[in-house]
């Protein structure tokens, strides 16, 4: 994950973040789905909960791989852990 910092117009910063996910080919198109409906949930103001199915027990077994030099990044707690099921909101 490479994270690249800059002054937004509306006063907040914006981080430009590259991620190398590798998972099954079948679950793809469900997990870019769900990224696209959260772009398109920021880009029309719309708050939704969103989120994927992790069936560890299954094939849904993602590896992610970003820079350690972001493990700040990683340690925010969720804002609700109820039977393992977390949320996560910076609002």
């Amino acid at each position: 994950m490479d994270l690249v910092t800059d002054k937004g117009k509306n006063g907040g910063e914006t981080t430009t973040i590259t991620i190398t996910a590798t998972m099954k080919d079948r679950w793809v198109p469900h997990f870019l789905s769900m990224l696209r409906y959260m772009e398109r949930c920021g880009a029309v103001g719309s708050s939704r909960t969103v989120g994927i199915y992790a069936d560890g027990d299954g094939d849904f077994r993602p590896k992610f791989e970003w820079d350690p030099k972001f493990a700040d990044y990683e340690n925010e707690e969720p804002v609700e852990n109820e039977n393992g099921n977390h949320l996560y909101d910076a609002g």
